[in-house]
């Protein structure tokens, strides 16, 4: 499926929608590594994370994360950075379902605030992409998840949102053996345009929907 010899699914649940007033609430995330052309999984990480402030009754009732859940189980960002940036070699496939969010809290939140020094170097994948690319409006994960019949639900906590990603990305190679195409690529909407980092190696294209802008490239 790639020419890269590992890849990291990851994903974020958060406090809030911005990179830099908002923090990281629960991290999941899967690494998988080639054994013999196949790709294995070898590492899995689900961790809920403290935060500064006590987390809204609406996050609550998106992730399903309460306080007590927190109070419990939760670990510092220092701890939840560095358990991450363990997962992350330079030459690891990076991919996430609107890979665009993720990597504002990464980069912006994550890596400013624990190594200034990091640049991201590392080839991604946005699922988004592949899914916006092919079928029409809604594109939300769990769209892809109805449309393909995955059986890992999407219910907004991170690992298995993870799970969902992956098993959507093997759905849609299955469907069309075109995914390499769309490594360094991310959509966006043109009415909004493109919010949070952008990547030097990274192809930005505006994508309206079941069209295969990124296809025809």
């Amino acid at each position: 499926m790639f020419k890269h010899e590992e890849i990291l699914v990851f994903d974020f649940e958060t406090t809030g929608l911005s990179a830099t007033n908002d923090q990281i609430l629960e991290i999941g995330a899967a690494k998988y590594k080639k054994v013999n052309g196949d790709f294995q999984l070898v590492d899995e990480l689900s961790l809920i994370l403290n935060t500064d402030n006590p987390i809204s009754e609406k996050i609550t009732e998106i992730t399903g994360i309460t306080p007590q859940m927190q109070e419990k189980h939760g670990v510092s960002q220092n701890e939840g950075f560095n358990r991450l940036d363990s997962l992350i070699n330079k030459d690891t496939l990076l991919i996430a379902y609107n890979i665009q969010f993720d990597l504002g809290f990464l980069l912006n939140f994550y890596y400013n605030n624990y190594d200034k020094n990091f640049k991201l170097e590392n080839d991604i994948l946005d699922i988004m992409a592949i899914y916006k690319d092919r079928h029409k409006f809604p594109h939300r994960l769990e769209s892809g998840v109805s449309k393909y019949q995955i059986n890992f639900p999407n219910t907004h906590r991170a690992l298995d949102d993870v799970k969902a990603t992956y098993a959507l990305l093997l759905a849609m190679k299955e469907e069309k053996n075109n995914i390499e195409k769309y490594v360094n690529v991310i959509g966006f909407n043109k009415k909004y345009g493109v919010s949070g980092p952008k990547l030097d190696k990274v192809r930005y294209v505006a994508q309206y929907g079941g069209f295969g802008e990124i296809d025809k490239l």
